[in-house]
């Protein structure tokens, strides 16, 4: 018989110790969105370790989004905002090869559930921004840049308007280096009036608390801008390349 061989444990650094006891105690909800967490050195006393250390910890989960500068100059737990999923979802996008077809088959599958959903959850408030959303729409057919802006925005919309937070965080990451790629499509072909008489179906179907209209008629969308990528020449099997934010429109090269 042979001796059992045992891999070296690996020794975590102080601080990361520290930040995964403080993470542990937030995701468990032990520490809620709002608590003040103690100061530096009553911190660092608790949990043994150096200021520095804490220091450290504090740094990393603050760059998570999980704690933010509070009253008194406390850090205090809070719940990552939007834009910190939505940056780090697109570096794992990116990162990882992922091409605009698989992104396109995950909308196809996501937007037209968020149309559903907004027939019967839309508000007031949310319709009469769709409305106007709809008016911008039909007064810019034929300004490539402007007409991406209003795209972006009525699908936010019926996203807002499904009143499904899971829904929101899961589609803002993909929809946000999707949409804007569809710019190239708008300058090469000039499909404005066919994305207008969907959105405009849509929203009517919306109104009308019609919820497999609107379903239908988002994912007949989603056909057509597939359609439109393949009429413009693009390549959806093309792996995603990151989107300026600064500019909000596709790299250089106009792949989508």
């Amino acid at each position: 018989m042979t001796d059992a061989v045992f891999e070296t444990l690996k020794r975590l650094p102080a601080y990361r110790v520290a930040e995964q006891t403080i993470r542990r105690r937030i995701l468990d909800g032990s520490l809620a969105p709002g608590t003040l967490l103690p100061p530096e050195h009553d911190l660092a006393d608790q949990l043994g370790v150096t200021r520095p250390t804490v220091r450290e910890a504090m740094r990393s989960l603050e760059s998570a989004g999980l704690i933010e500068r509070g009253a008194r100059r406390r850090m205090a737990v809070t719940a990552p905002n939007k834009s910190v999923v939505t940056n780090a979802m697109h570096e794992a996008i990116v990162l990882h090869g992922i091409s605009y077809r698989e992104l396109w088959e995950v909308q196809t599958a996501v937007e037209p559930i968020a149309a559903r959903l907004a027939a019967t959850n839309i508000t007031a408030e949310l319709l009469a921004r769709l409305r106007t959303n709809l008016d911008s729409t039909a007064d810019c057919l034929d300004d490539p840049i402007a007409l991406v802006e209003a795209d972006v925005e009525f699908h936010e919309l019926v996203a807002q308007a499904s009143d499904n937070h899971a829904l929101l965080l899961a589609r803002e990451p993909l929809g946000a280096l999707l949409f804007p790629a569809y710019g190239t499509v708008i300058r090469r072909i000039g499909p404005g009036r066919r994305l207008f008489e969907a959105h405009s179906r849509i929203f009517q179907a919306l109104e009308a608390g019609d919820a497999d209209t609107a379903e239908n008629w988002m994912t007949k969308h989603f056909v057509d801008f597939k359609r439109g990528c393949e009429l413009a020449g693009l390549d959806l099997d093309d792996a995603v390349t990151a989107i300026d934010q600064a500019s909000n429109d596709t790299p250089t090269g106009e792949t989508p």
